[in-house]
């Protein structure tokens, strides 16, 4: 006698020669559905990973997560708030002076925003593929760098000049003069990125002089965090109640709410495919109730425990989702790490789109592990209507 002889009941059940042909189709397309629906969640969440990473990398690497100010734009070094270095997931704060401006060339005007770099900026810097910047732009010398997408909205070259143009403040319109300044391109910066098209790089000093800003006042400060998607602005304002406080989901929040939209429809589509798999274990279980109902009956007449019996139904649905887990995770992970094939594949439907794919264990932990507890949850229905039934009533019928 096997033992235990419900894992032997339930693995004989599950699939052997015998079996009617349609129950071998059911419980084949129930196999290939979880394992399209565990490959096809495990590959979209890589996707999603990639795509959340270049969002860092591309985006948030540029931008500050958050912005501290004044309503004035215009704020003492020394107000500077040092709890700000105890906050979660704190990386690094640097001080800023920027500001919208109006860019005039020969022949073209546009908007821009001009940015104040010292030495004080080292680590922003290295974000723009420069070298020698500072050395560059020197105080006194009004020179500045350009973003290579502006200069060709500008329709400049190294050596022209433009001149920026200071809107006055609203208040005083009718009191002060547009301010203006003319300084020379002294180089450009490419970062592929969106900044390319409004950024303007200058000596702070000379950014100073530019605003009319006090000596030792600054725009603000930016702060980055090791984690800025998960960054609570609610939790920062308390602890900084004096202040203006503006965080990288005031720039490009709806972009990463779209992304985060896009995401949640397609893994709600392939779920939807792992409940029709999940489905079709139920629809086979109930039929084996029906059709072994002797069969149960004598098992419990044999002294079979009905959690026995109920553990043969488990069996039969688990096995099932491990056998499509394991398979769907080993296509997936293939798939995945043959890069150039699924890319292939991504580019019959889309063109021209460069996706980059990071696998993090413990999601694909989680899918397998989810898909395994709801298939044995829907094993529960038919295992009850099983145990259930009435030994004598169903053998004096035979």
């Amino acid at each position: 006698m096997y033992k235990p002889v419900y894992l032997f009941i339930g693995l004989r059940y599950l699939w052997n020669s015998h079996l009617p042909k349609f129950k071998k189709f059911i419980t084949l397309l129930s196999i290939i559905g979880i394992i399209i629906s565990t490959a096809s969640l495990i590959i979209v969440i890589s996707v999603i990973n990639g795509f959340e990473e270049n969002f860092k990398k591309n985006i948030l690497s540029f931008i500050p997560h958050l912005i501290i100010t004044n309503k004035n734009k215009c704020i003492n070094k020394s107000e500077f708030p040092k709890n700000i270095v105890n906050l979660y997931n704190f990386e690094k704060v640097s001080d800023f002076i920027n500001q919208e401006v109006i860019l005039r060339s020969k022949n073209d005007i546009t908007i821009g925003e001009i940015i104040g770099i010292d030495n004080t900026n080292n680590e922003n810097i290295t974000n723009y593929n420069l070298k020698n910047v500072l050395n560059t732009l020197q105080p006194k010398q009004k020179n500045a760098i350009l973003g290579i997408e502006l200069a060709k909205k500008l329709h400049v070259h190294i050596g022209d000049k433009i001149k920026l143009i200071l809107l006055p403040d609203k208040k005083f319109f009718f009191k002060e003069i547009f301010n203006e300044k003319t300084f020379k391109i002294v180089d450009f910066f490419s970062t592929n990125n969106e900044i390319d098209y409004y950024q303007i790089l200058i000596n702070k000093e000379d950014s100073l002089e530019f605003l009319h800003f006090p000596k030792n006042f600054i725009t603000g400060w930016r702060v980055w965090f090791k984690q800025p998607l998960s960054l609570n602005l609610d939790q920062i304002k308390k602890s900084l109640n004096n202040f203006v406080l503006l965080d990288w989901k005031s720039q490009k929040g709806e972009i990463f709410k779209a992304m985060t939209i896009e995401k949640y429809i397609i893994l709600l589509l392939f779920i939807l495919i792992l409940i029709v798999a999940i489905l079709n274990i139920f629809i086979t279980l109930t039929v084996y109730t029906i059709e072994k109902k002797s069969s149960i009956a004598i098992l419990q007449t044999q002294g079979l425990a009905n959690w026995k019996i109920i553990l043969i139904f488990i069996i039969i649905g688990s096995s099932t989702a491990i056998i499509g887990n394991i398979l769907g995770t080993v296509i997936s992970v293939l798939l995945i790490m043959q890069n150039d094939f699924l890319k292939f594949l991504i580019k019959i439907f889309f063109d021209e789109i460069d996706i980059s794919i990071i696998i993090v264990p413990h999601q694909i932990f989680f899918i397998n592990i989810i898909s395994i507890f709801i298939t044995s949850i829907s094993t529960l229905y038919p295992a009850y209507n099983a145990i259930k039934l009435k030994p004598a009533k169903i053998l004096s019928h035979e």
